[in-house]
């Protein structure tokens, strides 16, 4: 009566008929996906011929449609690819993607500061194939929803990447003490240039030459600082300036 349900009611209530599973939950995302024009392709990121944990990853691509000109004799068949593994380099991508059609080239759209170590989030690249065919046929291999075969990744990751990008941050002694020279022997180049360049001749209405200079002042020079500076001339006591001091004057 007071409107709040009982324990047994409560218990008694018919439970949802059906719980979306993981695959279902999967096909929603590949949906998703695919409305924003991606197509998904699988691929292992384990080797399930050596009795490993099988494990698979889903790239998302579509083709890419360029707004500039492309150059005279290049390829139109571009596809963009996300979330492809960090610890890929180009030679992982060209043959997970050459199984589909004759890769020409793949570039990825972030810059490796380091090379040869794994990135810290998932890679993006375009992957420019020989003719249009191959996109077709890759098409077609993401709605058999075929898994991709594994491919074993080149960059290094944990503990060695974090070596390499130690050893990039701090180089060698020797080859800094060669840049250090090098950029000295230009600085002193330069240098010798700006004062060669100081003074410009000219030739008067008489035939003489005539020597100027364009500046006065030296780049990084000091002028001398004379020690002869004027002395203030010192001001005169000032005698029986108190009532007291005036009436001793006074008395004396």
């Amino acid at each position: 009566d007071d409107g709040w349900a009982s324990a047994e009611e409560f218990n008694n209530e018919p439970e949802p008929s059906h719980l979306p599973t993981k695959r279902e939950k999967k096909k929603k995302r590949k949906k998703r996906k695919g409305s924003k024009g991606f197509h998904t392709l699988r691929m292992w990121m384990t080797d399930p011929s050596e009795g490993e944990q099988k494990a698979t990853r889903t790239l998302y691509f579509k083709r890419h449609t360029s707004t500039q000109h492309s150059e005279e004799g290049a390829s139109d068949a571009v596809v963009f690819v996300l979330n492809l593994p960090c610890d890929f380099d180009n030679a992982n991508v060209e043959n997970v993607f050459s199984v589909y059609g004759s890769v020409l080239s793949v570039v990825f759209t972030e810059y490796q500061r380091v090379p040869g170590i794994a990135s810290d989030k998932p890679r993006n690249a375009h992957v420019t194939f020989e003719d249009e065919e191959s996109i077709d046929k890759l098409i077609s291999v993401s709605e058999q929803d075929v898994v991709a075969a594994y491919e074993p990744p080149r960059l290094a990751t944990g503990m060695q990447k974090w070596v390499a990008q130690y050893y990039h941050e701090r180089p060698d002694v020797s080859k800094l003490q060669q840049q250090v020279g090098r950029f000295m022997e230009a600085f002193d180049r330069q240098v010798k240039e700006e004062k060669a360049n100081l003074e410009t001749k000219e030739i008067d209405e008489d035939g003489f030459e005539l020597v100027k200079r364009k500046s006065r002042k030296l780049r990084g020079s000091v002028l001398p600082i004379s020690n002869a500076r004027p002395k203030k001339k010192k001001k005169a006591p000032v005698i029986n300036f108190y009532k007291n001091q005036k009436r001793e004057q006074q008395v004396r």
